[in-house]
């Protein structure tokens, strides 16, 4: 499995699993929040940090609550930290 780095990283890879269940492109998220489609794609690839607006903002957008973004992200990254216990 791929390891992912950043707390961003896994936020993006939580972001894109709502995504895929609401059944919506990044194109259609990045119009619904008000930022350009650049943008959009270094949330989603982790590459920038995200203010609690903005994921806010994100939340409503894929008809979520902003727990349950956070609480995948946390997942994700309790998983890795099993995952690198493990290989020990």
């Amino acid at each position: 499995m791929k390891r992912i780095e950043s707390l961003s990283e896994q936020l993006g890879v939580a972001l894109k699993q709502v995504m895929l269940e609401q059944h919506m492109g990044q194109d259609e998220l990045a119009k619904a929040v008000d930022v350009s489609r650049r943008t959009m794609n270094r949330i989603l690839n982790g590459d920038v940090t995200v203010t609690y607006d903005r994921l806010t903002r994100i939340a409503t957008a894929l008809h979520t609550r902003l727990s349950n973004i956070i609480q995948r992200a946390e997942a994700l990254a309790d998983r890795e930290v099993r995952d690198e216990h493990d290989d020990r």
